[in-house]
């Protein structure tokens, strides 16, 4: 332990300057963060001030052409149904043509058109909203958003169609009253976040169509957003039995509404119904990443003409939908649209309003494309004035001759499809400024964590540099702040002032602070007597961290966990077959016995790796592979998920027994098993495990009331002692408060978990208890700290996350309540996702305490600071990374969900070691207290 004791060898002063200093940074880190946020996730830059317009062309050139009549509505009425996370395979494959036979029946005869619609990352519901009705592309950060729209104050179709008398109303998602709280005559919206609801978000949607189909005519434009298939998908996945079962529901609807459709067109009364997906959704269920599942929805015209080949499906983007529903009802393209009009694969148009609607329609996209610089180069504008010219020479000729339409409507789509792309790719605008301050700020406190801090003696050097650093801040500051186009600094409001004296103030610190480094090192560079060094660890976070300029690396970062963790297990399985010959020779029995143990220990835990990593396929290239979750679900009868749920809670409940204090055990066991069985009950509600016989039908809603309750109780019952080791023992308050900050962890994760990952708290545990114990020897904290952050990687992965929005579990928000409360759903969703990281964090604190006792606050500093090291490194190389790669093609698709994820992981880090540090200050407090 000799090397244990260099480490620790802090003055109280030492001690005091590096909490504070860890305090800083831990408030800088998530600010820097936010400034990179800010700037890297950009405004759709397309202006909106004309978005009042109301007129379509009345002019080619010189020619006048008969808008009136070119220029008409084609229906008096428009049904939109939106189905949620409608997969493209829910209509065209066998589920879909088994469920929906209505739907595929009108598909075969051609009494329907369906199209492919190609939808862009984010893949969540207010995006597409966006999308639909504006034909724009929404900004990446609207899934941050999703759970607390605003109003478009852009224009759109909804916008358009209003300012032409038309009445519209709405029925579904309250989303769409979120984003329109003006536009509908009447309405009824439902919160589309309670996703345990599969039933009653429909039936809600399906109560008023009897009314609005047979006895109000007054509206032109109904929409009405389904959810329950997308409820269902989150919390049973795309092939559950549920699925046909609201596949069927869905069919009957779109068979009423059809008919009536039917029955007005044959009554000259056009009407055109539209069936389409938001978005996809994933085989894991969720949706938010950019896999084909994803992306890819149907698009079904119903009361048009289907003038498609059924072999070879039209693929359109879903942007595309706003200026075609616009041409459809005869009301002006919304401005802001770069979409292109496909009305010729619903209705055959004759060839003078086919070529109008596209002009029309390039002159509406080329309004934004030549705002782009040297737009006259590019081979979209020399095509978009080909079919103007060849327009306007057509419409010259007499008699309009047929040979010339062809190359008229190939150059208008071709210029068509060149704009949208390039107005797609530049629409993005970054606050680079930002972005530079962001990466400096986080360069400069990762640097501070990797140095000693305040060095006693004041050099010559640590001023000059302290000088240097200032010059190089407020060059930066003041290059920052007379930008002129940095869209934070438009409008000088208070907050801006307070933004950019925080970013002066921080400069100026983390200069003071970078001055007084005494020695810079990473990770305290140094090998350890067993041969794994700091050095080793440290060399793997830093490859780790530089990996991620691969999007292959990040959308498979598990396999770089899972590799970095079976490296470690084989080279401390080598370290101890090499001891154990050595002690053989030696003839030291107890050492060989011990050893002997140590091996056997080794082989299980990879042998828990391979049965763990295959519990949840992760990733994108291998997310499809079977594994045992997907074969517990699909298990006809549920009694493998009863044995893995059981084994799992049994494990739990003798984990906290072994470890809770004699006195205490008793009543722990009791009040642990009645929280076990209430998570098994809340599990057999949901029919995931064997039911009991005779218990009453339950939604699960009283057993996790009574799960809180015991919470409550157990909360007040570690008052209670907190009070007596205050008074009689106070030297453990801060092991009694961990373990209870443990025990409740566990707890609420356990009742937030899918009954089959459940088994992956008491291996955690177990995994983290084994390996401290073999490396209790080794020199350094830091090798513990890696250990424990590695095992918290490497089970977060296990779980089934990874760096694809698709993967959260959005059901575990509303275990605890079942309505929309935003706070308590998000704090939910971050505690089931981020649940292995904190947990590993939290044995690394609780057990550094029960083996060093008298030292407590050095111990908690050190691995506090090290810990945050190892969080914000890659954090800030990723910035540097995600910056250089912001142009590359998968930047939105691969690059940004993993930045967000990074971003709320270095957060809640920061947060959890605040506590911690709080919790050390308190147990100092107490002691002096004592004296």
């Amino acid at each position: 332990m000799r090397g244990t004791v260099i480490n620790l060898r802090f003055t109280e002063k030492e001690v005091n300057k590096n909490i504070t200093v860890l305090l800083y940074i831990i408030f800088i880190g998530p600010f820097s963060i936010a400034l990179f946020l800010y700037g890297f996730f950009p405004l759709v830059n397309y202006d909106d001030t004309k978005a009042t317009q109301d007129n379509v062309p009345k002019f080619i050139e010189n020619v006048r052409i008969k808008t009136n009549t070119l220029y008409q509505p084609m229906v008096k009425r428009l049904i939109i149904m939106v189905i949620d996370a409608l997969r493209w395979d829910f209509i065209t494959g066998s589920v879909g043509k088994v469920a929906m036979h209505v739907t595929s029946s009108l598909l075969a005869n051609s009494s329907a058109c369906l199209l492919q619609a190609k939808v862009h990352p984010p893949t969540v519901t207010m995006p597409r909203i966006k999308a639909i009705t504006t034909g724009t592309i929404p900004n990446f950060v609207d899934v941050a958003l999703n759970f607390g729209s605003k109003p478009i104050s852009s224009d759109s179709i909804l916008f358009q169609v209003k300012k032409a008398g038309y009445k519209s109303v709405f029925y579904g998602d309250d989303t769409w009253l979120t984003l329109f709280p003006s536009v509908f005559d009447r309405y009824d919206g439902t919160t589309s976040f309670v996703v345990t609801d599969f039933t009653e978000v429909d039936n809600n949607v399906t109560r008023h169509l009897g009314n609005e189909l047979y006895s109000n005519n007054d509206w032109s434009v109904m929409i009405l957003h389904y959810l329950g298939l997308d409820h269902i998908g989150h919390v049973h996945g795309p092939f559950s039995s549920l699925i046909k079962t609201k596949l069927k529901e869905m069919d009957n609807i779109i068979a009423k509404i059809q008919s009536k459709v039917q029955e007005w067109n044959q009554n000259n009364d056009s009407t055109l119904f539209i069936i389409c997906g938001d978005h996809g959704m994933k085989d894991s269920g969720g949706h938010g990443g950019s896999t084909v599942s994803e992306t890819v929805v149907p698009f079904i015209a119903i009361g048009g003409e289907c003038l498609q080949n059924h072999n070879n499906f039209k693929e359109i983007s879903q942007i595309d939908i706003a200026s075609t529903l616009s041409v459809i009802l005869g009301v002006p393209i919304p401005y802001s649209n770069i979409g292109t009009v496909f009305v010729d694969s619903i209705y055959d148009l004759p060839i003078a309003k086919k070529l109008f609607i596209l002009y029309y329609n390039a002159k509406q996209v080329f309004t934004h494309f030549q705002q782009l610089v040297d737009y006259k180069s590019q081979y979209a504008y020399q095509k978009y004035m080909d079919a103007v010219n060849l327009h306007n020479a057509w419409l010259n000729t007499k008699d309009n001759p047929n040979d010339m339409t062809d190359d008229i409507v190939s150059s208008y789509q071709t210029a068509l499809k060149g704009m949208k792309e390039m107005l797609i790719n530049s629409a993005i605008k970054y606050d680079f400024q930002l972005i530079t301050v962001a990466i400096s700020f986080l360069s400069h406190i990762t640097c501070i964590l990797m140095g000693k801090v305040f060095s006693k003696p004041v050099s010559l050097k640590n001023v000059a540099f302290f000088m240097v650093s200032n010059i190089l801040s407020l060059v930066l500051v003041n290059y920052f702040w007379s930008c002129e186009d940095i869209s934070l600094l438009h409008s000088k409001s208070l907050t801006t002032i307070v933004i950019v004296l925080c970013i002066i103030i921080v400069s100026i610190v983390n200069s003071c602070l970078l001055a007084s480094i005494k020695d810079f090192n990473i990770f305290a560079l140094e090998k350890t007597k067993n041969g794994i060094g700091t050095w080793l660890l440290a060399f793997g976070a830093l490859l780790h961290a530089i990996s991620l300029v691969g999007s292959s690396f990040v959308e498979e970062e598990h396999q770089t966990w899972y590799f970095y963790w079976v490296t470690i297990l084989v080279l401390l399985l080598y370290n101890s077959i090499t001891k154990f010959f050595l002690h053989l020779q030696s003839h030291k029995n107890y050492q060989q016995y011990l050893q002997a143990q140590i091996c056997i220990k080794l082989l299980l835990l990879l042998i828990g790796h391979r049965i763990l990593r295959k519990l949840n396929s992760t990733g994108d290239k291998y997310a499809n592979l079977p594994d045992i979750a997907g074969f517990l679900i699909e298990e006809e009868t549920t009694f493998g998920m009863t044995i893995v749920l059981i084994t799992g809670l049994v494990l739990l409940i003798w984990i906290d027994f072994s470890h809770e204090d004699k006195k205490y055990k008793q009543q722990s066991l009791i009040l642990n098993s009645i929280a076990s069985i209430c998570i098994y009950l809340r599990h057999m509600c949901n029919n995931n495990v064997i039911k009991i016989p005779f218990y009453p039908e339950s939604r699960g809603t009283y057993e996790v009331q009574i799960f809180l309750f015991l919470l409550a109780i157990n909360t007040l019952n570690y008052i209670y002692r907190l009070t007596l080791t205050i008074k009689y023992n106070r030297i453990i308050f801060l092991r009694v408060t961990l373990h209870f900050i443990v025990q409740m962890w566990i707890m609420i994760t356990a009742m937030l978990h899918q009954p089959y990952n459940l088994i992956l708290l008491p291996f955690e545990v177990i995994f983290s208890c084994v390996l401290r114990e073999i490396v209790k020897n080794d020199n350094t904290q830091d090798i513990n700290t890696f250990l424990y952050a590695w095992i918290g990687n490497v089970f977060y992965f296990y779980q089934g996350n990874s760096n694809s929005l698709a993967t959260i579990n959005v059901a575990a928000g509303y275990v605890v309540i079942q309505s929309y409360v935003p706070f308590i759903n998000g704090l939910m969703l971050l505690i089931n996702t981020y649940s292995a990281p904190v947990l590993a964090y939290l044995l690394l604190i609780y057990h550094a305490i029960l083996q060093h006792p008298y030292n407590t606050r050095e111990i908690v500093s050190q691995i506090s600071k090290t810990y945050i090291t190892w969080r914000l490194l890659p954090v800030a190389i990723y910035t540097i990374i995600i910056s250089i790669q912001r142009h590359h093609l998968f930047v939105w698709s691969v690059f940004s969900p993993k930045l967000l994820y990074e971003a709320v992981h270095s957060c809640i880090v920061c947060f959890i070691t605040f506590i911690v540090l709080i919790l050390i200050t308190l147990q100092k407090a107490i002691n002096h207290c004592e004296r």
